[in-house]
């Protein structure tokens, strides 16, 4: 990808985080591309493309997380393709949170309380691995 070459050379340019998060918008990566506007974010927090992108992101993950489209199962495919979800999968807090969510509610939430443990749970999500109700 042609953002990854211009981010090797400057990690710092702005532009290319947004052109990197459409990218992976259009790859249905919707967690990377949540990603890559929140690097951007921490370079320029009032840049209006990004703050626009991350919101548009945001509500993307949301709606989907809600339906119950067709290409669900196509996306959740593409997502446990992924290395990072799948070492988010594998990591035994996760797997105890996510039992704990269907058996013990309140245990469950209890855990969401740690952000390294929200930050996956919400990975996932966007990823489509997790739908919310």
């Amino acid at each position: 990808m042609d953002a990854e070459k211009a981010l090797a050379i400057d990690p710092l340019f702005v532009k290319v985080w947004g052109r990197k998060a459409t990218c992976h918008i259009m790859l249905k990566e919707l967690h990377k591309a949540m990603e890559a506007y929140e690097k951007g974010l921490k370079i320029d927090s009032e840049n209006k493309e990004l703050k626009d992108g991350y919101y548009k992101v945001q509500m993307l993950v949301q709606n989907q997380s809600h339906s119950s489209s067709g290409n669900d199962e196509e996306r959740l495919r593409h997502a446990m393709a992924d290395p990072e979800i799948q070492m988010i999968m594998r990591d035994p807090n996760i797997q105890q949170v996510l039992k704990d969510l269907q058996e013990n509610p309140a245990s469950g939430q209890a855990a969401m309380t740690d952000p390294l443990i929200m930050a996956k749970i919400q990975k996932l999500i966007a990823a489509g691995v997790l739908k919310t109700a």
